[in-house]
Order: C-alpha cells, then structure tokens, then sequence
C-alpha cells in the first residue's frame, strides 16, 4: 500500500510505502516501462522510484557510523537473508519500527535491482561487492545478503529466487530494454495502461 507523500528529511516528495523497502519500488518497474508515463493524478512512477532509491542510499550513508555493513557504496535496504533469517528492511520514509527491523543487513538485489533508477550508483555497488567481499560470489554470481556488524561478519550462503529475478531482469531492462519492449508492446498490457489513465507525459493518451 503506498502512503503520503513524504521523506525522512521533508526535502522531497516521495509517494512511499509501509515497509520502506526498495522492492516495492522495483518490481512493477521489471515489466511496466513507466519512464515516459504519468497516471491520471500526473504522479510520474518512474521518477517516484528514482527519488525513493536514492533516497534509501542516503539513509544507508547517513547511517554508516551505526552500520559497518552501510554505506555509499553498501546500501539497497529491502527484504533478504540475514543473520536472524530472512527480515524485511527498509529505510525512511516508512511506518515500521526501523530500530527493531533494521540490523545492519545488506543485500546486494536492493542495488542491483535499481539498476535502471541509479545506474552510476548501482554499478559502483557491483563493483565494491565484487572487489571487497569474495564469500558473496558463488555458482549464482551475489549471494543474497551480508552484514559486519559482528566481530565474525556473516555473509548469507543461499541465493533466493526472487531476489535474483529482480537483478536478472533489471539488468535486462538497463542493458537492452527486453522485457519492457516485449511487455509494453502487448496489446492488454496497452488497453489496460490505457483503462488506468496513464498518459505520455507529451499529452498524448497512450495507445
């Protein structure tokens, strides 16, 4: 469920979600191309998400003297393996408890899965996870989830589907635009983008 419009500075007008996880501003986004489209309220969901992603990377830099694991280049806060289990992580704006939920757990999908959002800032992520943390790479390329905060750091041994998904297809997307030209291109996908009231931001009522 999204919520007001807010940021967990009042600097900028985000349409958020309960959680503050990233994945709820990637997953919509894996398919739908929504980068030259506004809905009926004008909201331009691909700039929202642009603002939320860069928004959960600044809380992980603001927040890198309580986390070893944060930083400018660590950051993607969204449900993953962590040392407890998998949790649900998130950043501000939100309506959870961040001090209960947040443990200082960083998967590299939250980065990855951005891709399209912040390209400059998601490959500088790839690269540091690829240069600083080899018992993250395996078989499945990134594992799903790291955090140093103990004297041992942990570092997760599986790999989760759907994690995975959202960086194989975001990649896509980033690299070649695929999934977005097939999917865009289907006629219900059209007719019910159509329903829904979005139009082109030049006006023009997509068709």
């Amino acid at each position: 469920m999204f919520l007001r419009r807010a940021d967990y500075k009042n600097t900028k007008d985000i349409i958020y979600t309960y959680c503050g996880a990233l994945f709820t501003c990637q997953f919509s986004h894996a398919w739908f191309n929504f980068r030259n489209l506004k809905d009926s309220e004008g909201t331009e969901w691909f700039e929202n998400s642009v603002k939320a992603t860069k928004e959960n990377r600044q809380y992980c830099i603001d927040n890198a003297n309580k986390f070893k694991t944060y930083g400018e280049n660590s950051w993607g806060l969204t449900p993953c393996l962590g040392p407890k289990g998998y949790c649900g992580f998130g950043d501000k704006p939100c309506e959870t408890d961040l001090k209960v939920e947040n443990d200082g757990t960083i998967t590299p999908c939250g980065a990855i899965g951005s891709i399209v959002f912040t390209p400059k800032e998601s490959l500088k992520a790839i690269e540091y996870y690829y240069n600083n943390f080899p018992e993250l790479w395996g078989k499945y390329e990134l594992k799903d989830g790291d955090n140093l905060e103990k004297d041992t750091p942990w570092f997760a041994k599986e790999y989760i589907g759907i994690d995975k998904g959202i960086e194989i297809v975001m990649l896509e997307n980033y690299l070649n635009g695929t999934i977005w030209k097939y999917f865009m291109n289907n006629q219900y996908v059209k007719n019910r983008l159509k329903h829904l009231g979005f139009i082109e931001k030049n006006i023009k009522h997509f068709v």
